[in-house]
């Protein structure tokens, strides 16, 4: 170690040095310190060279010199970099994690990180430090262990896919299912979401997506509409999910929601609407199901307007995705209000088109029939029809182009490419000529070459 100086002794002592035409102290080194023959001087001569040695964690540049020499001005010469931090090694791979590296010498620091769904035991930061004679990471690389979970919670009336022998981490995933019944029992309906998956906390701790659902019996009473029908549910019990869509009787609207769903409370929601008596100027809101209506009111007056539009992959009868419609008042709309009906995909067809039963749009029942394009062929089945599932069966035929096509392109192809080499060949690397016979009977390639008249002979002497 460096002895320590009062603060004031080496400005006084480059005071007096540079009155003198001396140096005074050297410069202090992060990388390396004077050796002890040069720390008990002050005062140094122009000309007198120092050396360092390196400090602990550091070892010597290869032609770098460790020796600084004080200079004419009185000034030490500028200090190389000659000693560079001792390097700890990479400390090797994280399984199922990473390793952030800035440098590996004396004094760095790196980090480390597990991947999603592992968590990180031991230490996550190793700093290169001197350990005796030599440098090493003060921390041993951690490890990345999956993130466990807790066997899944039970449930009442109902069990999960789970095996009491598994082993949970993050990731998995359960799904329960409620208990059958004997027949003629009321069965159990599973309230919440079927599955739940583990994951982790903010402290990288396993926990479940959330509550596992429960397994009870839902009934709700039976529903009536005075003044009303039932249009779907018929009843006569329900259960959880279960749905009535109700229509008032002629010279009524309907106030509230025509559909009601039994919730897990045993009770309908939206409330049960009701039907109210029509004033002779007033028209309820229209049953519309699968579309839009707007405005949307509970009741009109004679003369109100509204659009009605189907929502995607429905048309009206007529296959417009919207109309128009007014109250003439005592509940009638003119025109009558249609329903939405499903539709299969449009066709698409490359190369080829419909041949028959061509519609803007199509419901379930149609046919038609589709033809290929000159020079294509189709192999599949030309008639399809759009079934109760909402698509086409068979499936949408292919036009392909026809081999003997493929055929004539390839050989127009070689053909104009032989040409091209034949045209290349000609221009650039063939020389036309002509052969004769020498005094000695023998035959002698003569290119056409012309031959230059006495003007252009006298041209090119001078």
């Amino acid at each position: 170690m460096e002895p320590l100086r009062p603060s004031w002794i080496p400005r006084l002592s480059a005071l007096l040095a540079l009155a003198l035409g001396h140096c005074g102290v050297p410069p202090r080194l992060s990388f390396a310190e004077l050796q002890d023959e040069f720390k008990v001087k002050e005062i140094f001569p122009v000309g007198t060279s120092v050396k360092y040695s390196c400090r602990s964690g550091y070892q010597r540049v290869p032609g770098q010199s460790s020796t600084l020499t004080c200079v004419n001005e009185s000034v030490w010469s500028e200090p190389k970099v000659f000693c560079q931090g001792k390097s700890c090694g990479h400390p090797g791979d994280l399984a199922n994690g990473k390793v952030h590296i800035k440098d590996l010498v004396f004094g760095s620091n790196i980090t480390f990180s597990c991947d999603e769904g592992f968590r990180l035991v031991g230490h996550n930061t190793s700093l290169c430090v001197i350990h005796e004679t030599r440098v090493a990471w003060n921390h041993d690389i951690p490890f990345c262990e999956e993130i466990p979970c807790h066997p899944p919670p039970d449930i009442k009336n109902g069990e999960h896919s789970g095996d009491p022998n598994t082993h949970y981490t993050y990731g998995s995933t359960v799904t329960y299912i409620c208990n059958t019944v004997p027949r003629g029992t009321d069965p159990f309906s599973l309230i919440g979401e079927a599955s739940i998956h583990c994951t982790s906390d903010e402290d990288q701790n396993g926990i479940w997506s959330g509550e596992p659902p429960q397994c009870k019996v839902v009934q709700c009473k039976n529903a009536e509409v005075e003044n009303g029908r039932k249009l779907s549910g018929f009843g006569p019990s329900y259960s959880y999910q279960d749905a009535i869509t109700f229509g008032c009787e002629a010279g009524y609207f309907m106030v509230g929601s025509h559909v009601i769903i039994c919730q897990a409370n045993n009770l309908w929601s939206p409330p049960i609407p009701t039907c109210e008596k029509i004033p002779q100027s007033v028209c309820g809101a229209p049953p519309f199901p699968n579309g839009k209506m707007l405005p949307s009111k509970p009741q009109y007056v004679t003369g109100d307007g509204i659009t009605l539009t189907c929502e995607a992959n429905y048309v009206l009868p007529d296959g417009a995705k919207s109309m128009t419609s007014h109250c003439k008042g005592n509940n009638v709309w003119d025109p009558s209000v249609q329903t939405c009906q499903r539709v299969c995909p449009d066709l698409v067809i490359s190369h080829g088109r419909v041949k028959s039963g061509g519609k803007p749009h199509y419901v379930v029942g149609d046919h038609v029939t589709i033809e290929c394009y000159a020079a294509y062929t189709m192999p599949g089945e030309p008639k399809i029809h759009c079934t109760d599932k909402f698509k086409w069966e068979p499936v949408i035929p292919e036009c392909r182009l026809r081999v003997y096509i493929i055929i004539i392109i390839c050989v127009i192809v070689i053909a104009a490419g032989m040409l091209t080499v034949t045209l290349v060949y000609k221009k650039f690397f063939s020389q036309k000529g002509s052969y004769q016979t020498d005094e000695n009977g023998q035959e002698a390639c003569i290119l056409n070459a012309k031959v230059p008249d006495e003007t252009e002979a006298s041209a090119l002497k001078n």
